[in-house]
């Protein structure tokens, strides 16, 4: 790991992180992050580990470092915003959801994320844009069938 740069670290602290082994990530991260402290992926990926492991305010920590050196990270801001809603603090969550979707171009999917952290916070009027709009993607019509089309769905599924 001496000639390792944070790059070759983030992509062997990932596949131990993928493969399971948590406490191997969390030791590449910390290790890359004695060597280059304030690096924003180690800090963004030392996050992540911390929260599957449901460690928040560890999270919380790195995240934030993270967003102090690359603040217009969508990732960075959305991972913040799971890690705000999971520690009850709504209000930063859509904060942190209302940067990423100015950032970002699927402005569609982070409305309905927005949508669906705002709900619990209490704010039902911010939320239903977000609700309206993930129903009108399903807009799957049942129409009536008669019998005709219910003998038409029999007759074309035979069974052998």
């Amino acid at each position: 790991m001496s000639r390792d740069n944070a790059e070759d670290i983030v992509r062997r602290a990932t596949a131990a992180f993928n493969a399971g082994r948590h406490d191997e990530a969390i030791g590449l991260c910390e290790r890359g992050l004695a060597r280059e402290p304030g690096e924003p992926m180690l800090s963004h990926l030392l996050a992540a580990v911390r929260f599957a492991k449901g460690e928040i305010a560890p999270a919380r920590t790195h995240i934030e470092t993270s967003l102090a050196r690359r603040p217009n990270n969508v990732a960075a801001r959305l991972l913040a915003a799971r890690i705000a809603r999971a520690g009850g603090e709504f209000d930063a969550a859509l904060t942190h959801l209302d940067r990423a979707i100015a950032l970002s171009r699927s402005a569609m999917s982070l409305s309905r994320r927005r949508a669906r952290s705002s709900w619990p916070a209490g704010k039902r009027k911010r939320a239903r844009p977000g609700r309206r709009s993930s129903r009108s993607s399903r807009s799957i019509r049942k129409q009536p069938q008669g019998s005709a089309g219910w003998r038409g769905r029999m007759a074309t599924s035979r069974t052998p």
